[in-house]
């Protein structure tokens, strides 16, 4: 009966998800009823269902897939280096995916090349990390990835820091702080597709790893003993989450504290191990995700950047869950 129950977790944590984008679809100013909106995904449904689905559904999409993307790399991270405190940026993704969009932005480029740069601005940023680490010849391979990710974040922030000092102040300057802000408003349905596609790779590798990367993060001579391939496998999962990170901050910018969050919540509901919490988390960090989006418009004309509402909102949660599963373990 145990078994059943934490197999169907996960499960209903998906089904709840999508529960909450049927909601969001149907309330507001362009709300569409659920059988209406069934009929329009279909194509047979009417104008009006139609032409909100096809407003408001990139930017639904996009809400989904950043929350998932980032609240399973969170998860990602934080079994492997064994710290509740780790999150997506841990290698420098985010402020690698800050940079190339703030270069892209600079030199005057469209939507399509700033997401272009930010994703491999962010796949850079993490590769820096990863090859640092292997360079060195630390008996701990973690601490060593930790020390080389912080590196690899700075030397991010730093460029990032330039890019903002030579932005001409009246044109680039507002467009480079609001993109690093967040928000799901610019991802139009193409770019919306063309994330989930590496998200749900990483996804899937991190998912495939299962019980694998709870023995990794007991460490590489443990992992050896049981015949696993320690350092490969390490690299393998560390790469899928800065690819789910990198494809998150390119489509909807900086948002923050779903990776910290998220991980937490789901670690209540369906324990420690990595084939539950992985999903569990992506599905609360997509919920998260609809919320603060929803949230977003809910205050008057004037939307509010989703990258501040989620650290208003993910700090003080996150601070009650630590404080949770603090107490229970």
């Amino acid at each position: 009966m145990s078994r059943l129950r934490d197999a169907l977790l996960p499960a209903v944590l998906v089904l709840l998800t999508l529960a909450g984008a049927l909601a969001v679809l149907a309330t507001g100013p362009l709300g569409v009823a659920p059988d209406a909106l069934l009929t329009a995904l279909t194509g047979r449904g009417s104008p009006d269902a139609e032409l909100a689905l096809a407003l408001r559904g990139p930017r639904l999409l996009a809400a989904l897939t950043c929350g998932a993307a980032l609240a399973g790399a969170g998860a990602g991270f934080q079994i492997l280096f064994r710290n509740p405190l780790a999150a997506p940026d841990l290698l420098g993704v985010s402020s690698g995916a800050g940079l190339g969009a703030a270069l892209a932005l600079l030199l005057g480029a469209g939507a399509a090349l700033v997401q272009g740069a930010a994703f491999a601005g962010g796949l850079a940023a993490g590769a820096l990390a990863l090859a640092c680490a292997a360079l060195t010849r630390s008996g701990d391979g973690r601490l060593a990835l930790i020390l080389c990710g912080v590196v690899a974040g700075a030397l991010a922030s730093a460029g990032l820091g330039l890019v903002v000092v030579v932005a001409e102040p009246y044109s680039q300057l507002p467009s480079i702080t609001y993109w690093l802000l967040g928000s799901f408003t610019r991802a139009t349905l193409p770019e919306a597709v063309g994330a989930v596609v590496p998200v749900a790779l990483g996804a899937a590798v991190l998912i495939w790893l299962g019980f694998r990367l709870d023995i990794l993060s007991l460490g590489d001579e443990q992992a050896r003993s049981l015949g696993l391939p320690a350092r490969p496998l390490r690299l393998l999962a560390l790469a899928a989450a800065a690819l789910m990170t990198s494809s998150a901050v390119a489509v909807a910018g900086v948002v923050g504290w779903i990776g910290l969050l998220a991980p937490h919540a789901a670690r209540l509901i369906v324990g420690e191990r990595a084939g539950r919490l992985i999903p569990a988390s992506m599905a609360i960090g997509a919920l998260f995700a609809l919320v603060i989006d929803r949230l977003a418009t809910a205050f008057g004309p004037a939307e509010i950047p989703v990258g501040l509402l989620s650290a208003a909102i993910g700090a003080p949660a996150f601070l009650i869950l630590f404080v949770a599963t603090s107490r229970r373990s």
